[in-house]
């Protein structure tokens, strides 16, 4: 329980201080508030976050399932064979870690991934009013009473 109480109140709290990333980063209390340079220097940051996120999703991802190989082929080995069970445990072990490895790196990489990509939709909300609108020049009628 004590556990399950520690990763809400992490959660939580990461939740929080995303909340409002613009008013700790640029000041301004509305993500409207802010100029497009600062929007477009804010949106290269969202972008390289998901990028980021995603290679260490991806990368997690690859080291887990290599792990989780290596882990099986141990087993594999102590089953089969108790004389070479050493070489067996070996692999157990290495393969655990790699396991665990993989899981902390994907466990880092998703929530930056989503992070990132919360931040480019932000972006590129508070971004539409700086886009040109389209105008088409034409003829027309103006009559006043």
């Amino acid at each position: 329980m004590k556990k399950l109480i520690l990763i809400f109140t992490i959660l939580i709290s990461f939740g929080i201080v995303n909340a409002q990333w613009y008013h700790t980063k640029y000041g301004v209390t509305n993500i409207n508030e802010l100029t497009k340079e600062q929007c477009d220097l804010a949106l290269q940051k969202a972008n390289k976050t998901i990028s980021f996120g995603k290679e260490m999703t991806v990368g997690g991802s690859g080291v887990l399932i290599i792990g989780a190989i290596v882990y099986g082929r141990g087993l594999i080995k102590i089953d089969r064979s108790p004389a070479a069970s050493g070489q067996g445990v070996i692999e157990v072990v290495s393969g655990a870690f790699l396991i665990g490895v993989g899981t902390i790196i994907t466990c880092i990489g998703v929530p930056l991934w989503i992070r990132g990509k919360k931040h480019e939709s932000q972006i590129e909300i508070a971004l539409v009013k700086f886009k040109d609108t389209s105008y088409f020049p034409s003829v027309g009628l103006k009559i006043t009473f």
